[in-house]
């Protein structure tokens, strides 16, 4: 019996090993769905962790992004050091717009790993583009650490020191930078942006000029440029370059302020009305844009004390205020959601916690919250789907063992709901509900 026993698992483990090489090679391939669909086979019969990596790299590959980001959630979950899944979500996060879930998947790695190189490189990147310098210096100054001959990283670490008023410290790093790789055009940019600053403008148009050279579709040398030029009286000059800075797509409102200032001295006076008049117009977006986010904090924060004071209907209307100014915050559509649920106002719960789930698919909370909803709302199918991917994607998650054990008890389905509630109290032992709900459903099975 045991030898008949020790070889079917042999047949499962070679059945699974095979689907598993099929699916990689079909991946290599280009083919995404067939190496999908042996990834899914090999799952059904092993519980290795990759493969709920490969599983999110094929339906990535797909465009499926709400299945890869469960997936790869699901593989950190099971193996939370499988640091290609925590990449991989992390990029899968910001190519859907959502640097926060993005550089949350990456410090999570570094938690794990503080000298982790890919997610090094993408906080920092991230608190670079969100314009945080201060926050990013410590995530390059230790990848410049791990890797001190990365060009790159130090020119991001010049960059982030200049933000935070360290000039030397730029400097040094730019110069050190353009020994490692000659024509980093990043560079050469912003060693060329210290010169200007000190009033070496003679040195920076050389800079300049090979940042421009090296980066033919960057329009900042050129900006760059124009302003050396106008300060040295060179108008026509200035004038070349910043309409070849528009030309390459910049919509930077200084460039047709200082591109204003050459036509006025080319007695060009049309075109510096003109000039003028989109400056103006960029400048008011741009106050607008800054004063509607410091307002969608303002009414979130306002939010927060009515919630304290009891009064959720107040709140409820402080965060749609502020969803409308930030209707991609998948964490202000969360409390939406949570609010209503507790208003009894389901429908509008449902809609909150499906846009929410829309945004951040791998957050296991608003899974598990829609599955509340379905369940108030008398959809249980729907609620054990939601639930089911809540624990996929935090198995450590008592809550939901709970919830999924008073479905199947509703079910009438005795097994597999104590096999539910003896996990929630494995895992939160001081819970009494959990107990308790354990305790009713072990007497129905005597």
């Amino acid at each position: 019996m045991a030898a008949r026993v020790l070889t079917c698992l042999l047949f499962v483990s070679i059945a699974w090993g095979q689907a598993l090489e099929q699916g990689k090679r079909a991946f290599d391939n280009g083919n995404y769905a067939e190496a999908a669909r042996l990834f899914e086979k090999a799952h059904q019969s092993s519980k290795d962790c990759e493969i709920l990596f490969f599983i999110g790299m094929a339906r990535h590959r797909l465009g499926e992004s709400d299945a890869a980001l469960i997936a790869f959630q699901s593989a950190i979950q099971c193996n939370p050091k499988l640091f290609p899944a925590h990449d991989a979500l992390a990029e899968a996060y910001y190519e859907r717009g959502n640097p926060g879930e993005a550089l949350a998947a990456y410090q999570r790695a570094l938690a794990l790993d503080p000298n982790h190189v890919p997610a090094l490189r993408g906080a920092a990147s991230i608190h670079l583009e969100l314009e945080h310098a201060a926050a990013a210096i410590p995530f390059l100054e230790r990848l410049v650490a791990v890797d001190p001959k990365d060009a790159g990283a130090r020119s991001e670490l010049a960059a982030a020191y200049f933000g935070t008023g360290n000039s030397e410290g730029a400097e040094a790093q730019y110069v050190e930078a353009l020994r490692l790789k000659p024509a980093h055009p990043s560079a050469l940019l912003g060693l060329g942006y210290i010169y200007i600053r000190r009033g070496e403008e003679t040195n920076a148009i050389p800079l300049l000029r090979k940042a421009a050279a090296a980066a033919p579709k960057e329009y900042r040398p050129h900006f760059l440029l124009g302003t050396v030029y106008n300060h040295l009286e060179k108008y026509r000059e200035a004038v070349a370059e910043f309409e070849a800075a528009l030309r390459l797509g910049s919509s930077d409102a200084e460039v047709y302020y200082q591109l204003a200032r050459a036509y006025g001295k080319l007695d060009r006076m049309d075109d510096r009305r003109q000039a003028l008049a989109r400056f103006s117009e960029l400048t008011r977006q741009s106050s607008r844009q800054r004063e509607d986010q410091r307002q969608a904090v303002r009414l979130t924060e306002e939010a927060q004390v009515l919630v304290e004071a009891g009064d959720l209907r107040g709140a409820v209307v402080r965060l749609e205020e502020a969803r409308v100014i930030r209707p991609s915050d998948d964490k202000i559509l969360f409390r939406l959601a949570g609010l209503n649920f507790d208003l009894k106002q389901f429908e509008n719960a449902r809609n909150y916690s499906q846009e929410a789930i829309s945004l951040a698919p791998s957050e296991w909370l608003y899974h598990y919250l829609l599955g509340l909803v379905e369940v108030s709302s008398g959809r249980r199918r729907d609620a054990r789907g939601s639930f089911e991917t809540a624990r996929k994607l935090n198995a450590s998650a008592a809550e939901v063992h709970d919830a999924l054990g008073e479905l199947y008890l509703e079910e009438n389905d005795l097994t597999q709901a104590l096999a539910c509630f003896r996990r929630a109290v494995e895992l939160r032992p001081d819970e009494p509900l959990s107990r308790q709900h354990l305790t009713s459903a072990s007497r129905r099975v005597k």
